[in-house]
């Protein structure tokens, strides 16, 4: 059976949806499912930050522009079903490839049978048009709990809808229940007319395991965000 793909989206940035991809893509794998995670952020890519991951060979770029194999720029750790596909941060004005991501579903029709799960860290912007090259992709919405956030995220959800593109669902990162302020679940699944909402809740351990370089689900597994992660995970497997 061919890998299940995943591109995770935001309206804008600094929602938490590198962390989200970094952690959900970890889970999965721990999950005992075999799972590729690929930063397909070229313009601010951090992905492997999150692994305290650098000094590689190769990266996405280096597949783009046809230096190397896609296989060479494929990396696994200490668990056999996690692999990383990253891609490395340029100086500005340095990075010009978006254009040839128009490449990446080949790439990808070629490794979906090696996978159970393939996460994708897009660039957060309106821009469906990089999803839109992926065929049978999913996409999964990172908003934070406020209502402008939300309203954003709805916007996203219709345009992908409008495109006839599969939204898997929303999930509600730096939920605190003491900020009176924030959407509800209810109030957030009764506006985006949506089925599946999730949260995360605020915590503050995600910083410290940035700074390690180890990813929350691994550092501090019984943490509130990293507890709330590994249930989306549980939950994403059986969609």
């Amino acid at each position: 059976m061919p890998a299940k793909v995943i591109v995770v989206m935001s309206p804008k940035g600094g929602v938490g949806k590198t962390t989200t991809s970094v952690n959900l893509a970890t889970a999965i794998s721990e999950l005992n499912k075999k799972t590729l995670l690929i930063d397909a952020n070229l313009e601010t890519p951090h992905v492997a930050i999150y692994y305290g991951f650098v000094g590689f060979k190769y990266s996405l770029e280096d597949v783009l522009n046809e230096r190397t194999k896609i296989e060479n720029a494929i990396y696994t750790g200490d668990n056999p079903n996690f692999h990383l596909l990253p891609s490395r941060v340029t100086k500005r004005g340095e990075n010009k490839l978006s254009h040839k991501l128009i490449q990446i579903n080949a790439y990808i029709e070629k490794l979906k049978g090696r996978y159970d799960f393939i996460i994708i860290d897009s660039r957060p912007s309106y821009d469906i048009d990089f999803i839109k090259l992926i065929k049978d992709a999913n996409s999964l919405i990172i908003s934070n709990p406020d209502i402008t956030s939300i309203i954003e995220a709805k916007k996203l959800k219709e345009e992908l809808e409008d495109a006839n593109l599969n939204v898997l669902g929303l999930v509600i990162n730096k939920v605190n229940s003491r900020i009176k302020d924030q959407m509800t679940e209810k109030e957030t699944r009764d506006l985006m007319e949506i089925k599946n909402v999730w949260k995360i809740r605020e915590d503050n351990k995600v910083y410290n395991a940035l700074k390690v370089g180890i990813p929350l689900v691994l550092s501090s597994p019984k943490s509130f965000a990293a507890k709330d992660i590994i249930n989306i995970a549980k939950q994403l497997t059986k969609i």
